[in-house]
């Protein structure tokens, strides 16, 4: 039996599969929120009466319910058992509404934004706004919630990642109430939770409390739905980029220890805003060959500049490895075999230059050019099948943990477990987030971005058997590859921001039959159920 409401638009017996291919397809019933009222009063109305119908029919037959962002987590943390709820027809960004506000930082700008729109929409509509998002991922097709949901970080050493500019989610917990959840001495009153909860036809209450708003803010879409953030937005900026080239034994080693890429050749500002390298995962030969990309960037005030790119539409905004894998698929598409042979290596050197080049490159975008879709959007992965593993590292650690990482990708290679795929290092500020990736005062995040082979599991096992060994701790990217074990947890985490997570999740959903409903699969495997 389905749900029926004059605002769904319901879907059976539908494929889900995540862009990557990289977990099996599932049938499921997709329930599609199509506002049809004619005033838009009305159609707030309808939305909430949509969304109350959908989970009343879950809570009624205890059937898990998950809320799909942009299909791009490589984990299981969105995949759905049976039924979605489609809130992307629910599209809302305004400045928070002045009632609300006891008070706020005259720096920033808090922006009311409804959780299923993409970041791509939100770059756009803020920058006609004047305003930006004070960072982003690398790239753009994720929703705000999934985003939030799996500590999505970008490469901003002096904000930290997309998670921390939130001020406030509005989350439905159950299909009659809602909470709005922000930090004890929070800007917002109960004006704003009595207003959404008009809104919606859903009682709202605001919580402000420490603990429940930093699990909220990486939530692993396990605490409700969430419907509503305030975000905090700032004046439109640019970003001045800078991207390197370096060979094997230049100064990059240096960058990844002391992170200031000015020390490598003087072309960099010494103390940017953002920085990462892309490594190739061998030692090429000849050695003259590039074995590093180092990009850093500066944020500089926009008022209407010349040469600063506004759209993504310039091929030359390669900006990580998101561009790397729809590479490798096109190159295998015409029937390769894998696993992997040796002239791979040479294909991955051709693939790497291809997309970062030669040369020094300067460019200058907006966020929202900066920062753009990949060109995996609208490729078709099968039969192939993509796989990305994000390691987490305090950056005082970073240079051991990347020295690490190569050393056991040459040994596995020499035992013929040949990675396919390319390696990406980051920098972010840390969070009070308590399940954050970036929960050092800086972290460093390092990506494996690859095809999916026979033998990749035997490589990340070594990595990780190196890493312990060598007693460096890490944890994963919650959105990739599954590598946060409950020991890994606890080793990067603590028991107590642990603890502290799993209570404020009880809070917010106090009967096992709520937390059942709203459980990702993620949960279990990491030991937070």
């Amino acid at each position: 039996m389905t749900v029926t409401h004059p605002a769904l638009k319901v879907r059976q017996n539908e494929q889900w599969q995540d862009v990557h291919h990289a977990n099996a397809e599932v049938r499921v019933t997709r329930y599609e929120v199509v506002p049809r009222a004619p005033s838009a009063e009305a159609q707030l109305l309808e939305i909430g009466g949509a969304v109350r119908a959908v989970l009343q029919d879950a809570f009624d037959r205890n059937e898990p319910l998950r809320v799909p962002g942009g299909r791009w987590s490589l984990s299981t943390i969105g995949k759905p058992k049976s039924s979605l709820l489609d809130l992307s027809n629910y599209r809302r960004i305004d400045k928070v509404p002045s009632a609300w506000l006891d008070t706020h930082d005259a720096s920033i700008s808090p922006m009311l934004i409804s959780a299923g729109l993409t970041i791509n929409v939100v770059n756009r509509e803020l920058f006609s706004k004047g305003l930006a998002l004070q960072t982003s991922g690398a790239s753009d097709g994720q929703t705000f919630a999934g985003a939030i949901a799996t500590g999505t970080h970008g490469a901003d050493m002096k904000v930290g990642a997309l998670h921390d500019t939130v001020l406030a989610l509005h989350l439905i917990v159950s299909p009659t109430r809602s909470v709005l959840v922000q930090a004890a001495g929070g800007a917002l009153n109960a004006q704003a939770a009595e207003s959404l909860g008009k809104w919606f036809g859903i009682d709202c209450e605001l919580l402000s409390d420490d603990q429940l708003f930093e699990a909220a803010r990486v939530h692993l879409g396990s605490l409700g739905v969430v419907f509503n953030l305030i975000v905090a937005a700032v004046p439109l900026y640019y970003l001045s980029r800078v991207r390197t080239v370096h060979q094997e034994g230049a100064s990059w080693r240096g960058v990844v220890g002391s992170r200031r890429p000015k020390n490598s050749n003087g072309l960099h500002p010494d103390d940017p805003d953002y920085l990462q390298l892309i490594l190739h995962p061998y030692a090429p030969s000849p050695d003259s060959e590039p074995r590093a990309w180092i990009s850093s960037m500066r944020k500089l005030s926009f008022s209407g500049q010349n040469g600063v790119i506004s759209q993504p539409t310039d091929v030359s905004l390669k900006n990580d490895l998101a561009d790397f894998l729809p590479a490798l698929v096109k190159l295998f598409e015409s029937k390769m075999e894998l696993p992997l042979n040796p002239i791979l290596r040479a294909v991955t050197s051709t693939q790497l230059r291809g997309l970062y080049g030669h040369d020094t490159h300067n460019d200058s975008a907006l966020p929202g050019a900066m920062f753009g879709p990949p060109d995996f959007l609208g490729i078709d992965f099968s039969p192939l099948r993509g796989e990305s593993a994000e390691y987490v590292f305090d950056a005082a650690q970073a240079r051991r943990a990347v020295d690490t990482i190569l050393t056991t990708l040459g040994a596995q290679a020499s035992l013929h477990n040949q990675y396919f795929g390319g390696i990406g290092v980051r920098f972010v500020k840390g969070s009070s987030a308590l399940l954050a990736p970036n929960a050092k005062p800086v972290s460093c995040f390092v990506e494996l971005q690859s095809l999916f082979t026979s033998e990749l599991p035997q490589i990340h096992a070594a990595i990780a058997a190196a890493l312990t060994q060598a007693g460096i701790p890490y944890c994963g990217h919650w959105g990739q590859f599954a590598m946060n074990t409950p020991t890994v947890a606890k080793n990067w985490w603590g028991q107590t921001a642990i603890e502290a997570w799993k209570a404020a999740r009880a809070d917010l959903l106090p009967s096992p039959k709520a937390r059942a409903i709203f459980a990702s699969p993620m949960l279990a495997f990491a030991g937070l159920e």
